[in-house]
Formats: C-alpha cells, sequence, structure tokens
C-alpha cells in the first residue's frame, strides 16, 4: 500500500519529468491535487500538454512508468486525448493525460497548471437528463425480462445498472456531481436506495428491488405517457413470477 509521501515524491518526479522533456511543452494537475482536496486514497493525476511526437512521448513515458514501478495500465480516449490510466505496485493509481498542445486547457474546476499555456476550453458539464432516463428505463426493460427469463444473474446486473442512473439523476436534481457516483455521498436522502439492493436471487427478491428502485425512477419522469410506460414495466415483472 503506498504512503502519501510516496505518492507525493513520485508526482514531483513525474513533473520534473515533465519539465524536463522538451517535447512537452506544458502540464498540470488535475483531480482533487488542484484543489487542495486531497486524502489518503488520492491518486495522481497529471495532464501532458505535447507540442510534438506524441505517439513517441506516450511510449517514452509509457516506459518510465514501468520503470518506476506500474504492474498494468489501461487507455481510455476522448477525441484526440488519451488517458493512461496505470497502476502501480504499491497499489496507488497513476493517471497520465497526453493532449495535443492545441486542446490542452481546463475542461472543468479541478485543473491547476504547472508550467506551459493552456487554452480556453469549454467546460465539461454534467450528464444529460434526458439521457440518464433513457438510459435508466432500457436497463429497466431489461431486468423485467431478466427477471421473467429466470436468468437471475443478469436480473441483478440490470437492476444494478438502472439504479447508477436513478441515483445519477438524483444527483442531478440536487445539484451536486452527477458524474461517477461523485456526488451520491451529498444527496439529502441517499438511504432511499438501500431498498433496491438486491440481497439475493430468489425470484421474489429481484422483483422487490426491481420495483422499489422503479417507484424511485418514477419520480425523476415528467412525461406522463413514459411514466404510465415505466409504471408497467414493473406491473408485467410482478405478473412473471
Amino acid at each position: 500500500m503506498f504512503t502519501v509521501s510516496e505518492r507525493d515524491r513520485l508526482r514531483r518526479d513525474l513533473v520534473g519529468a515533465a519539465e524536463g522533456d522538451p517535447r512537452v511543452v506544458g502540464a498540470a494537475l488535475t483531480g482533487s491535487a488542484a484543489v487542495g482536496a486531497e486524502d489518503r486514497w488520492s491518486d495522481i493525476d497529471l495532464a501532458l500538454s505535447v507540442g510534438r511526437e506524441i505517439d513517441a512521448v506516450v511510449v517514452d513515458w509509457t516506459a518510465l512508468m514501468y520503470a518506476r514501478g506500474a504492474v498494468g495500465h489501461l487507455d481510455v480516449r476522448r477525441g484526440a486525448v488519451l488517458f493512461r490510466v496505470f497502476l502501480m505496485r504499491s497499489t496507488l493509481q497513476v493517471d497520465v493525460a497526453f493532449w495535443p498542445s492545441d486542446e490542452f486547457g481546463a475542461t472543468g474546476p479541478t485543473f491547476r497548471l504547472v508550467f506551459g499555456e493552456a487554452n480556453e476550453l469549454p467546460q465539461a458539464g454534467q450528464p444529460d437528463r434526458g439521457e440518464l432516463v433513457g438510459l435508466a428505463w432500457l436497463y429497466a426493460l431489461h431486468a423485467r425480462s431478466s427477471i421473467a427469463r429466470g436468468r437471475v444473474w443478469q436480473a441483478v446486473y440490470m437492476i444494478n445498472g438502472m439504479r447508477d442512473h436513478v441515483m445519477s439523476l438524483w444527483c442531478l436534481r440536487e445539484g451536486v456531481n452527477a458524474v461517477q457516483g461523485r456526488g451520491l455521498d451529498d444527496l439529502r436522502d441517499a438511504d432511499a436506495f438501500a431498498g433496491t439492493l438486491v440481497s439475493s436471487t430468489r425470484p421474489g427478491e429481484l422483483l422487490r428491488a426491481f420495483q422499489a428502485l422503479t417507484g424511485l425512477l418514477l419520480g425523476e419522469i415528467s412525461a406522463p405517457e413514459l411514466r404510465e410506460a415505466v409504471r408497467a414495466l414493473a406491473h408485467g415483472a410482478a405478473g412473471t413470477r
């Protein structure tokens, strides 16, 4: 398990490596460190502005991270930006984002420039409410059919996915961060979701959790016809027992 001092030392070393790489023309801390909100479990988030040879920079920095103790990595792409997420032997997570220099800048409040220049970029917003509603009822559809077919573990999966989107809808309504569950613990009544947890794969238990969750979803839907259709999903599931 990593220590705070080990994390801080590695971050300083990585910033130093960025300053010493002539292809890297800027760097910023992102995430909790950018706003002084780190705790014992925080990871390292470093954004690099790459002026040239971005593919070579990615290769070289990947080698650097493995030399420093990485044991695996995964990639997330957003347009031309590569977010390479490293797992260190110490269990520390290190996210290194490789930005083309003409696209480098803050897309949210957790961005602190260390050196170089940043462009003015549109700020990333909250998820779209309509999309969250749509995904929630889509998961609900598959939860109903999974219960009816006796596909109990698929039903658990679908109910859990449905809950994720309904909880995000609650975050939107209360004005807290609706991305990746970051605002869930700031909800006034998150315990309302306790009854939506599935405690077993028994059909009756799956149905109970599904109906409880459907009731919470109905509170987030304003369109009358859609409300009735979603309500019918819960009634239809009850008829499959």
